[in-house]
C-alpha cells in the first residue's frame, strides 16, 4: 500500500483501494487512509515531500522544499534576524489607506505591529524598529543584529541609513525570490485571517487608534497564548521562546 501511495502520491485512498484491487489486495478506503496517517502520509503534500526527498537524494533533483535554504533566514537565537514587511489592511470609509509595519523575530517567531494611515514612509519603518520592535529585544535582554526585508522604497533611504547608526544589519531579499521573507509574510496571513477578517465583521473603526487598540488586543494572544506548531515551535507559544531563552 505504502509503494503504491508513494508511486502516486497525487491520488486518493478511494484511487489505492481501486488499484490494489487489481492486484488481489482488498483493503476498504477508510482502512487506507487510517494506515497512510499513521505513517504520516496521509496528505497530497506529505506525500510528494517524501518523492522529493528521494529523487533529492538519488538525481540531486530540487525542489522548493528539498534545495537547501538559504543562510540569510537562519537564526539560532532571538535578535539574529528580524523580517519586516508592510501590508495593506486596506481603504476605511472614513478614515482612509491603511497599512500594516509587521515584524516577526526568525528565531521565535515573536511578533510586532503598527498601524500607519496614508503612505508607509521610510521613516514610519524606521520609527516602528526604534520604538516598538528594539525595546522589546533590550528588555529581554536580547540585541537586535540584522533586519531582513524586501526591495520595497520604504526600506531604503531614512530607513537604511538609520539602521546603520542603530548598528544594525539589513539584508534584502533577492528579486523574484519573495517567499525569502516567509516568516513575516506568514505573521500577516495569520493576522488577516485571525484578527482584521473577524475584527471588521464585530466593529465599525472610525479612526487610527481604534483600529490599533483592537490590534494591540490581538497581538498579545499571538506572542503568549496561541501555541504554533511550526517547526521551530513545536507547540510552545513565541513568548516562551522569547524569553525563555533570555533566561537561560
Amino acid at each position: 500500500m505504502i509503494a503504491v501511495a508513494l508511486a502516486w502520491p497525487t491520488c486518493g485512498p478511494q484511487w489505492y483501494s481501486d488499484q490494489l484491487a487489481r492486484a488481489g489486495v482488498v483493503l476498504a478506503p477508510v482502512t487506507i487512509s487510517r494506515l497512510l496517517r499513521r505513517q504520516r502520509l496521509g496528505t497530497r503534500a506529505a506525500r510528494l515531500a517524501v518523492r522529493e526527498h528521494a529523487s533529492a537524494a538519488t538525481t540531486g533533483l530540487l525542489t522548493e522544499r528539498t534545495a537547501k535554504r538559504p543562510r540569510h533566514v537562519e537564526a539560532s537565537q532571538p535578535g539574529d534576524l528580524v523580517s519586516l514587511d508592510t501590508f495593506y489592511v486596506g481603504q476605511l470609509k472614513g478614515v482612509g489607506k491603511v497599512w500594516q509595519i509587521t515584524g516577526c523575530d526568525v528565531a521565535s517567531s515573536l511578533a510586532w505591529a503598527r498601524l500607519v494611515i496614508g503612505e508607509v514612509t521610510a521613516a514610519a519603518v524606521l520609527a516602528f524598529l526604534r520604538e516598538v520592535v528594539r525595546p522589546s529585544y533590550r528588555q529581554a535582554g536580547w540585541r537586535v543584529r540584522r533586519v531582513l526585508t524586501d526591495n520595497g522604497k520604504e526600506f531604503k533611504g531614512a530607513f537604511a541609513a538609520g539602521c546603520e547608526r542603530l548598528r544594525i544589519g539589513v539584508t534584502r531579499t533577492k528579486p523574484r525570490h519573495v517567499r525569502t521573507n516567509g516568516f513575516v509574510e506568514r505573521l500577516q496571513k495569520t493576522i488577516l485571517h485571525e484578527h482584521w477578517r473577524i475584527a471588521f465583521r464585530r466593529q465599525y473603526f472610525t479612526g487610527r487608534r481604534a483600529l490599533q487598540g483592537s490590534l494591540d488586543r490581538f497581538l498579545p494572544f499571538y506572542n503568549y497564548e496561541r501555541t504554533h506548531r511550526g517547526y521551530r515551535l513545536n507547540g510552545r507559544t513565541p513568548a516562551t521562546v522569547f524569553k525563555g531563552a533570555a533566561a537561560a
